[in-house]
């Protein structure tokens, strides 16, 4: 079924007895528009209006959206599920069974809070000072202090983000789930000053993609004043990660067979693989 956006406008004509039209659908075909006369007979009159298919898409990705935004408002109360779609549809102000917009269900809730957070992310680290970035080395502390800031946007739904990351597991959310996932550790390693174009602009993005979600597993557990535990694991996994790096640039070729097989089961551990049959 199309889904057709419904725009109001009114027709300006210079004889007074003529009033403003009502509703205008638009669609791809000429459409009958109805003028209301006072003491005339009511006259259809045909305007040709067109809307491409991107504007319709983009008409469409604007609903899902405002309902998804509107979604996380219940998420506290019924989860990471349709009963919350379908409350941020009517709070939205459209149908419940407008959830059937979003056929991962959860997982397309799940997403959209992440991409949300990633985006709030780069916008936070682009105004960091740049005095600390230097080429021949990134800075520990401003990849810690990016790791913990997007781990506390899970804070309000810290309950919750088990189950989560349950939906993301599931084999129909993996893409999405990986997707994000890489999309922040390149913004993280961009954003503190990595501009490496050889081999080791992989090893530092599956190496921080692991630490990234073995913090997040951590801080679920976490119930220190401020988060300190948290921070303190962060800082020695990031820690053990330089040391692999030195290690690697030390004897690339002893090192890097080791290195791969660990990158790859950790790439494996970040999907869900290893609990898949």
């Amino acid at each position: 079924m199309n889904k057709l956006p419904r725009v109001f406008c009114s027709l300006r004509i210079s004889h007074r007895n003529f009033m403003p039209l009502t509703t205008v659908l638009l669609c791809n075909a000429k459409e009958n528009l109805r003028t209301y006369c006072q003491g005339q007979s009511n006259k259809e009159i045909s305007v040709p209006i067109k809307t491409t298919d991107q504007e319709e898409h983009q008409y469409e990705e604007n609903i899902k959206k405002n309902i998804l935004a509107k979604a996380l408002d219940f998420v506290q109360k019924t989860g990471w599920s349709i009963e919350s779609l379908a409350q941020g549809a009517e709070a939205a102000g459209y149908p419940g069974v407008a959830h059937g917009l979003f056929p991962n269900g959860g997982g397309d809730l799940v997403h959209y809070f992440n991409i949300t957070c990633n985006e709030k992310l780069v916008e936070q680290m682009k105004s960091w000072p740049k005095g600390e970035l230097k080429e021949s080395k990134v800075p520990a502390q401003l990849i810690e202090n990016a790791i913990m800031m997007r781990l506390l946007m899970i804070e309000p739904y810290k309950s919750t983000w088990p189950k989560a990351m349950a939906i993301q597991a599931l084999p129909n959310n993996v893409p999405n789930c990986l997707a994000t996932l890489l999309s922040l550790v390149d913004d993280i390693c961009y954003h503190t000053g990595d501009r490496s174009v050889n081999f080791n602009w992989y090893i530092r993005r599956v190496g921080l993609a692991g630490i990234y979600k073995a913090s997040e597993l951590f801080y679920l557990t976490d119930s220190s004043q401020n988060n300190s535990g948290t921070r303190s694991f962060v800082k020695s996994r990031i820690r053990d990660a330089e040391l692999i790096q030195i290690a690697l640039n030390v004897n690339p070729v002893a090192v890097a067979p080791q290195t791969l097989t660990a990158a790859f089961v950790t790439a494996k551990n970040m999907l869900g693989m290893n609990s898949l049959k």
